[in-house]
């Protein structure tokens, strides 16, 4: 969801109802500690019955676990890096052209994106251990919480 301004609990309730509103079942959100993940309106939205979303905070300062930081670090190495675009129109532009284009980028994207959460839910789920030898406190999936 783009905005306009700055984001904030407001932006954020938005973002959240603009996903609901796209079909299927229920949303996992993923998200880092910003404010405006936080704060009044977000609290107040998040008592609302029957919402079907799962949100799961990221570790304070942890740009290993956040794809997000990957895609910055990429954008600013192919569309905006040592450049002087003069005005927030032509990097908003710039910036756009090159998130469009993803699209049609899947492999790069997951293979730029793979974060070290991904990483160890993958070995996980790969761990040829059966249950019945894991410590009966300790299943390997629920270090993912």
């Amino acid at each position: 969801m783009e905005l306009a301004g700055n984001s904030n609990s407001g932006t954020s309730v938005a973002f959240l109802e603009q996903l609901r509103q796209r079909p299927g079942g229920r949303r996992n959100v993923i998200w880092d500690n910003a404010p405006a993940h936080r704060g009044e309106a977000m609290r107040s939205y998040l008592k609302t019955p029957g919402l079907n979303l799962g949100l799961v905070n990221l570790p304070g300062y942890s740009p290993d676990c956040n794809a997000d930081e990957a895609i910055w670090g990429w954008v600013r190495e192919e569309a905006t890096g040592n450049l002087c675009l003069g005005s927030r129109t032509a990097v908003q532009a710039r910036v756009g052209r090159f998130l469009d284009g993803l699209a049609g980028r899947r492999d790069e994207v997951r293979r730029r994106c793979r974060t070290v959460l991904q990483s160890r839910a993958e070995a996980l789920m790969r761990d040829p251990m059966p249950d019945s030898q894991h410590p009966a406190n300790a299943h390997p999936t629920l270090a993912l919480v």
